[in-house]
């Protein structure tokens, strides 16, 4: 069964592309994650009421850090060793999940939405996010980070701003 999730998991991963591109994710744990897993004592959460919005100039490797932050981990990032020991770890192989209880490999990210952008160079992808951060400024929570109620129309605003960039490229 082990060997199942991690294959499920890595399966969902090497489809996607490794080009640049701009995504939309949810999330779906049962507790809040700290949301950079290079700072555990930070006091920004990410939990299942949220959705990211995001740029990357490689989706498979962006993809593959966000399952690591937010799911099971068999270690922590080696820099954050004196943290753990701090909270009475022997070391950082903690081996478990923050988000929920189970035991094995898994993550509690939903792809949403993801666009492969190599039309597109990086200023226009910072252009396209900031656009979506003024038109959802009510609905945003901290950073890229925006509450899941807008979803639907905060992924239909973004596919329609990138769409414009494709059309204008041909």
């Amino acid at each position: 069964m082990l060997l199942t999730l991690i294959g499920m998991i890595q399966n969902q991963l090497v489809n996607l592309s490794k080009g640049p591109g701009m995504y939309v994710l949810s999330f779906n744990m049962e507790r809040p994650m700290v949301y950079y897993r290079y700072r555990p004592q930070s006091k920004r959460y990410v939990d299942n009421s949220m959705i990211k919005v995001g740029k990357c100039i490689n989706i498979r490797s962006r993809m593959t850090s966000y399952t690591k932050t937010y799911g099971y981990r068999e270690f922590e990032p080696l820099p954050t060793i004196e943290y753990w020991k701090n909270q009475g770890y022997a070391d950082n192989y903690l081996k478990k999940c923050f988000g929920c209880n189970l035991k094995s490999p898994h993550h509690h990210v939903n792809f949403e939405y993801i666009k492969e952008t190599n039309f597109l160079e990086e200023q226009q992808r910072r252009y396209i996010e900031t656009k979506v951060k003024e038109k959802f400024i009510s609905s945003n929570i901290f950073g890229e980070y925006f509450d899941r109620s807008i979803k639907s129309e905060l992924i239909s605003f973004l596919d329609k701003l990138i769409c414009k960039y494709e059309r204008n490229k041909t």
